[in-house]
């Protein structure tokens, strides 16, 4: 029995489908789980949280004209961890996320609780979209675009 190109193409997908579909659940989970815990890995010693970063990695912020390179902002989060602030949770409130092979987009909300020795502790809303892409068997953040509320200032813009 000779089976027609579509019938073949249909079985084939059939029979990957699963496979193809715990493939992007892991992905997601990994993302997920990289994005969750990456906020509360910035310490003194926040090369572990750097490593989450593309070496290419740029963030946008609402409402400023150019986006920001990788070191300069890695060089601001150090000098602020390294006045004392210390991120004591940090939710995320994913909104999509769609991963398409070894890209993934992702648009969320996050809520993170910093204690800062000059401001006490200051509890940060913003909106966040982030592209990533699979290096090596790791997902990293490509380029993120961080929106606040009306009249925030990060803490590293200050």
């Amino acid at each position: 029995m000779k089976l027609s190109t579509p019938i073949l193409c249909a079985v084939t997908l059939f029979m990957a489908g699963p496979a193809i579909a715990q493939s992007d659940r892991d992905d997601e989970d990994a993302i997920l789980s990289m994005l969750r815990e990456g906020a509360l890995n910035i310490g003194r010693d926040t090369a572990r949280w750097e490593a989450n970063f593309h070496p290419d990695w740029t963030v946008w912020f609402a409402g400023n004209d150019t986006q920001r390179e990788r070191e300069p902002h890695m060089q601001a989060v150090r000098d602020y961890v390294a006045r004392g602030a210390v991120v004591e949770q940090f939710e995320l409130q994913p909104v999509s996320l769609d991963v398409f092979g070894d890209q993934a987009l992702i648009r969320y909300h996050a809520i993170e609780h910093v204690r800062d020795p000059e401001n006490g502790l200051r509890v940060i809303h913003y909106a966040a979209t982030a592209l990533l892409l699979k290096e090596d068997g790791r997902w990293l953040i490509r380029a993120s675009s961080l929106s606040f509320p009306s009249g925030y200032t990060p803490p590293a813009e200050e």
